[in-house]
């Protein structure tokens, strides 16, 4: 006891400014890396606590600074601010590390307001007092007002941590009951003997070193978790990779066998038959060969698309972003889902088709930062269930819509495609954007929209003409360039596909 007692002199105080003044700087550290706000609260705090507790400290090499003249007067005139900066510093450390505002908005408002009043008035009392008018003040304000406010402060959010099921909640409460121990058991030492006595202080000591190693147990296990659910998340989009891969590689081997398979088959013709039946064969290897290759090429979404997709994951992670890298990629498995499901269908619902579209603009306008403003219009007469079109029919023109003609114009960008009857057995869809237009877009040195090196869209005339020979109907696609009528300027590019109108039950 005597060696607690003696902790100013013995070395004991001195070793818990020391670690206060540790975890400052670790966690300024740590809240440069992560930007996370709670590294910083308890950061500042852990410094202001320890600046506190230095005039206390004898026999070392800044003593003889706080029994100066000089040092005296600058402990008599920080003294109230650090109290109000500690409080407010602790109280905004346990509701951003607890995230107390996402289930008590209400309260968490009504603590910040009460700092916002109170913190003017309490400082405008300090100043008072370091001129010299009426000193006491301050005091007063602070003995009969502030301290009994973070009694309750603390109390209320006490209660607010109870509330909360989080792993890192018992050890902010047990460093909550230490401090607030330590504080009763000082006051009652002080109430006893008049004042605060320099030999009692080893109490105060004991409560913050207890409850800033648990504070600091409570960073690292929020830490812990957080890596969890990071690596969480790059185990379901590595998982997707490889499903697609194995999707890819299941198609190529499919191809494979048919071709050697109908090979086979014609080897075995009997000369007199072999040549009807080769004609036939060759036919039947034609479209099938077509097919699978028309197959295997919607199975494989652009590769630039996938990669910014994953790299907007990426860019979540290194931010922290969790929750919003888990709902990017929970929408992108859905396209890709979507996509490989369709690309095993000749022809799918426009209603399928839609929505796969809708999440594919979703997913880019989130990448640029939601300033793509995007709509669709079925005429009434269609019933989007019903229609059938060819499968990712629409992507391709989408894609060149947004990549050469939205992402680089200035102001509103504006997508929209617009699906209606053209007489009883006739289909035409819009897709119009008022992006840069074709011409511009060649000058900014980027791909030209429509050229026939553009994969996408030589696959898809690959396979409107496909179409157009298998259903002996036209399947046609037209690009129009949008021009201001007076001055010739661009204001964009209409698509305009025209099909027969194919319906589920007679296909």
């Amino acid at each position: 006891m005597d060696f607690l007692k003696e902790s100013n002199q013995n070395g004991f105080g001195f070793f818990v400014v020391s670690v206060l003044f540790y975890l400052f700087v670790f966690f300024l550290i740590q809240f440069f890396q992560h930007k996370k706000r709670f590294y910083l609260f308890y950061s500042l705090y852990a410094l202001v606590n320890g600046v506190n507790l230095l005039k206390y400290i004898d026999g070392v090499f800044f003593s003889d600074f706080f029994d100066s003249l000089v040092g005296r007067n600058l402990t008599y005139w920080m003294h109230y601010p650090a109290q109000l900066t500690a409080s407010m510093l602790f109280c905004f450390f346990i509701m951003d590390i607890m995230r107390l505002k996402r289930e008590y908005p209400t309260i968490v408002k009504g603590i910040l307001w009460t700092y916002a009043v109170v913190s003017p008035v309490y400082l405008s009392l300090w100043a008072v007092q370091l001129i010299g008018y009426q000193p006491y003040w301050i005091g007063y304000f602070h003995g009969f007002f502030f301290l009994p406010l973070n009694v309750v402060l603390f109390v209320v959010v006490l209660y607010m941590v109870m509330g909360r099921e989080r792993m890192i909640k018992w050890y902010i409460l047990s460093g909550m009951s230490a401090l607030f121990i330590s504080y009763v058991t000082i006051t009652l030492f002080s109430l006893e003997k008049s004042g605060v006595e320099e030999e009692t202080l080893y109490i105060f000591y004991l409560g913050v070193l207890i409850e800033s190693l648990l504070f600091a147990l409570a960073i690292g296990l929020e830490q812990k978790m957080a890596y969890k659910k990071k690596a969480i998340v790059q185990k379901k989009y590595i998982a997707q990779l490889e499903e697609n891969q194995a999707i890819k590689e299941s198609i190529n081997r499919t191809l494979s066998d048919e071709l050697i398979q109908t090979k086979t088959e014609m080897e075995g013709l009997t000369t007199e038959a072999q040549k009807e039946r080769t004609e036939k064969l060759t036919m039947k290897m034609e479209n099938r060969f077509a097919q699978l290759r028309l197959d295997a090429l919607r199975g494989q979404m652009n590769p630039h698309f996938i990669f910014n997709a994953l790299g907007s994951i990426k860019s979540y992670l290194i931010e922290n972003n969790q929750e919003k890298a888990i709902y990017y990629l929970g929408r992108f498995s859905k396209l890709i889902r979507g996509t490989l499901e369709s690309s095993r269908e000749d022809l799918i619902t426009l209603e399928k088709e839609m929505n796969t579209i809708r999440m594919y603009v979703e997913i880019e306008s989130d990448r640029f930062k939601n300033n793509i403003t995007y709509t669709y219009h079925v005429d009434e007469s269609l019933k989007p269930d019903q229609v059938l079109i060819p499968s990712l029919l629409l992507q391709p023109f989408v894609e060149n819509s947004i990549w050469h003609g939205l992402t680089t114009k200035k102001g509103d960008k504006l997508l929209k495609i617009e699906i209606k009857a053209e007489g009883p057995d006739r289909l035409r869809i819009t897709v119009e954007d008022n992006g840069i237009g074709r011409e511009a877009s060649q000058k900014r040195n980027l791909h030209a929209q429509f050229k026939d090196k553009s994969l996408g869209l030589s696959i898809l005339q690959d396979r409107l003409d496909f179409f157009s020979k298998k259903f002996k109907e036209e399947f046609k696609v037209r690009v129009i360039d949008l021009k201001e009528e007076k001055t010739g300027k661009p204001m964009g590019t209409k698509v305009v596909l025209s099909l027969p109108i194919l319906t589920v039950g007679t296909m």
